[in-house]
């Protein structure tokens, strides 16, 4: 009996590792998938106004099984400057507050809950799942 326990787990156990990697793997989520997603609870307009900041969270299933979601996505506002539709660069789940902290600090540069995204450089944009 006690050899079939440790079979038994020797075999479950690796199984139930590899099916978590795989499963990490495949709802491994970009910020581009999160673009236009959520409800928009501000706005905040760039300095130049070409651009404009939209704070969204979003509720999945009441956060009965997962937490609030804080997005920052940023659109253009002027016609010849029309490079960001709708383009998240910031996601969190896991925040101390409701809603986060946005500012600009100049025309491309955004200071969101203390973390600096220049919106021009997607390298600069925040997953939490990156960090």
């Amino acid at each position: 009996m006690k050899r079939l326990k440790f079979w038994l787990l020797a075999i479950v156990f690796p199984f139930v590792i590899i099916s978590g990697i795989i499963l990490y793997n495949i709802i491994n989520i970009n910020l581009s998938d999160l673009n236009g997603e959520g409800r928009i609870v501000s706005t905040i307009n760039s300095p130049d106004n070409s651009n404009v900041a939209e704070i969204r969270l979003i509720d999945k299933n009441g956060n009965a099984t997962t937490p609030i979601q804080q997005t920052v996505s940023i659109s253009a506002l002027n016609a010849d400057y029309n490079l960001l539709s709708e383009e998240t660069v910031y996601w969190e789940i896991h925040a101390e507050s409701e809603t986060p902290k946005v500012s600009w600090l100049d025309d491309d540069t955004l200071n969101v809950n203390g973390i600096i995204i220049d919106i021009l450089k997607p390298e600069t944009y925040y997953n939490w799942q990156n960090q």
